[in-house]
């Protein structure tokens, strides 16, 4: 039975693999619209193959990711060397490979797991604040790590709390609440810096090569972090009101913590070396327009100091090649691709033209919001964050610009948006990891997952509309 449900499998997706192809085909004999260029049109069907494969995961994604460039100079659309000029070539993906770095060295270190230790002993026993610490330290670690990386950095945690408080996967209102509170404090929390989730990354790229407008670690910061503290205040108070804990007080007190601390011992050369590689590349990254160092140059240092030898944890290639996230850099390099094909062959004007035209009518306060919303609904068929940044922002930046609207705005806008569509699980790696112990189920969170992606609008166009617009058309 197996063998026949595995040989169905292949033959879905052998299926799929025609479908997107007869898609392109179909794309090259459709006649053209007006003022739509015959790259553009091309393009259209490049994308939405490229969309209909991450949607039916027909290759691994990441594989389909680097699958666009092929077909971009398959097509005619570009060639092949100014695909990886674009997208390869591109800073930001320098600074990735550093931040991926830094997860790797977060985890084989132990620097991950000491520290969420140490942060976890201050929870006490009250559930409700146990919750709340939980959240709050998926949250913060994630501003500087990658969001699925937390995920996996705290979930043994987790259920090694659940499990000591015999909490019933499908059953337990705990677990749901500290498996929840992991899932939205990591997502939430890599939303703050360009260093969070690759999503960012995306946005910043097309901001540079598609709106000339460069953005800054810190100035991204600045902008995201305020809006976001407050949807974790929310999500964390919607976790307790949707799914209030059976338990008020566990227990037992800070025993377990303290005794996992215990296990492991005194501070190791490479968890103190890896800190101060962290906290010396956070300074450098938040101090970029005073230092005028670039944050890829920062980043390939972070990569070269964590490799020295005696201090780094990464003693040699292998530990970097096994370890590094490469399907998220992949996607990354092919989502790039799609939005430079997108910008250079006119799709993304004639998109902004057509498709996005009626919502011009809008008032200039409600462009952000509606942005929001848009990119949040259309996101939901996409599970990744950054093939979601990756279809949406370029789009955006040529409606902002063809209307007029601060375009700055509206790219943060549709770049927050990709990561804040919390509806289904197959949203994104770190819903997926969570939801596999079973102490949530696709219902749970469609029913807080709702309600937090509308606040996540309100709260982006709210934020955005305070920081005065911020791409130099303030608000009045």
């Amino acid at each position: 039975m197996p063998d026949n449900i595995n040989e169905k499998n292949v033959n879905k997706q052998i299926a799929f693999l025609v479908i997107g192809l007869a898609i392109i085909g179909l794309f090259f004999i459709l006649p053209i619209p007006k003022g739509l260029s015959k790259a553009g049109m091309y393009t259209l069907g490049v994308m939405i193959t490229t969309v209909f494969w991450w949607l039916t995961e027909t290759l691994p994604i990441p594989v389909t990711g680097m699958m666009v460039p092929v077909l971009l100079h398959l097509t005619g659309i570009l060639t092949i060397d100014k695909v990886i000029a674009s997208s390869f070539g591109d800073s930001l993906v320098a600074f990735l490979i550093g931040v991926l770095a830094l997860s790797v060295a977060f985890s084989k270190s132990g620097l991950g797991k000491r520290l969420t230790y140490l942060l976890l002993s201050f929870s006490g026993t009250k559930v409700n604040k146990v919750i709340g610490i939980y959240f709050w330290v998926s949250f913060v670690i994630s501003m500087f790590i990658t969001d699925v990386a937390v995920v996996a950095m705290m979930l043994p945690v987790t259920l090694g709390l659940l499990e000591s408080v015999q909490s019933k996967p499908g059953s337990s209102n705990l677990g749901r609440g500290l498996m929840m509170a992991i899932m939205f404090g990591s997502t939430l929390g890599g939303i703050c810096t360009p260093s969070g989730v690759a999503s960012n990354v995306s946005t910043m790229a097309f901001l540079t090569k598609n709106a000339k407008i460069s953005v800054t670690f810190l100035q991204w910061t600045a902008i995201a972090t305020p809006i976001f503290v407050v949807v974790g205040f929310i999500a964390w108070w919607l976790i307790l009101k949707i799914f209030p804990p059976e338990v008020k007080e566990l227990p037992y007190g800070k025993d377990i913590i303290n005794k996992e601390l215990e296990k492991m011992g005194k501070w190791s050369t490479e968890e103190i070396s890896t800190l101060i590689i962290f906290l010396c590349a956070v300074v450098l990254w938040l101090t970029g327009q005073w230092n005028n160092l670039p944050i890829a140059l920062v980043s390939l240092a972070l990569l070269g100091a964590l490799s020295l030898p005696k201090y780094g944890v990464i003693k040699k290639w292998g530990d970097l090649e096994k370890n590094l996230e490469w399907g998220g850099l992949l996607l990354v390099v092919g989502g790039f691709s799609l939005g430079v094909a997108a910008s250079q062959s006119g799709l993304a004007s004639f998109v902004a033209a057509k498709a996005l035209q009626p919502m011009a009518v809008l008032p200039l306060w409600l462009q952000p919001f509606a942005t929001t919303l848009l990119v949040a609904l259309d996101s939901l068929g996409f599970s990744s964050f950054t093939a979601a940044a990756s279809v949406n922002v370029p789009f955006f930046i040529a409606y902002a610009t063809q209307n007029g609207f601060p375009v700055l705005t509206l790219a943060l806008a549709a770049g927050f948006a990709s990561s804040t569509h919390f509806i289904l699980v197959t949203e994104s790696p770190s819903f997926v990891l969570p939801y596999a112990y079973g102490y949530f189920s696709f219902k749970d969170l469609f029913k807080i997952g709702v309600i937090l992606t509308l606040v996540s609008a309100v709260a982006i166009a709210v934020g955005l509309i305070l920081a005065g617009m911020p791409a130099g058309i303030p608000l009045k």
